[in-house]
């Protein structure tokens, strides 16, 4: 008869204890977090689905982005660091490779927007011009965007997409 006895420190079991409860309790938001403004969100809507009223095409860019192959491999593999360290009961470690995770994502939106989304704005949104305001039944004076690049005018809503860890 064999007999096998396994051993294990039980401070690190409880560290992994509370390192997998974390992430089974925890994930990471990409986007437009519960930080961003108001006129971000009514702006991201509207690029994403577009409005024929305002004369804006769909530009979506939040699942476009995410979806590239590079930037989904690269999110993953700090995912994977944050499931290896949550194993090694390194709590640090854990919430290192979410935070890595959603940085990345945040930054490839950005680097998404900055690469150019089809369709290019419009020569009335670059220059200025008379549009027709359905709503108002007349003529309306837009002035001209400063930069060629869509959702960069302000950068506003450039700037508003970022990360959070939250819970579920």
């Amino acid at each position: 008869m064999i007999r096998l006895d396994f051993t294990e420190d039980t401070a690190l079991a409880e560290n992994r204890g509370k390192c997998l409860e974390y992430l089974r309790k925890n994930r990471v938001d990409v986007g437009l977090t519960s930080a961003a403004s108001a006129r971000s969100r009514v702006l991201l809507g509207i690029h994403t689905r577009g409005s024929p009223i305002m004369h804006i095409p769909p530009r979506p860019v939040v699942d476009p982005a995410l979806h590239q192959e590079g930037l989904q491999q690269e999110m993953s593999e700090f995912l994977l660091d944050s499931c290896e360290a949550a194993f090694d009961g390194d709590m640090s470690g854990t919430v290192a490779g979410m935070e890595n995770c959603g940085q990345r994502g945040a930054d490839g939106i950005r680097e998404y927007i900055d690469g150019g989304i089809p369709p290019p704005n419009s020569p009335v949104t670059l220059g200025g011009g008379w549009i027709y305001n359905r709503v108002a039944k007349k003529g309306v004076h837009v002035g001209g965007k400063s930069g060629s690049t869509p959702m960069k005018d302000t950068e506003a809503l450039y700037n508003d997409f970022d990360w959070e860890i939250t819970g579920r």
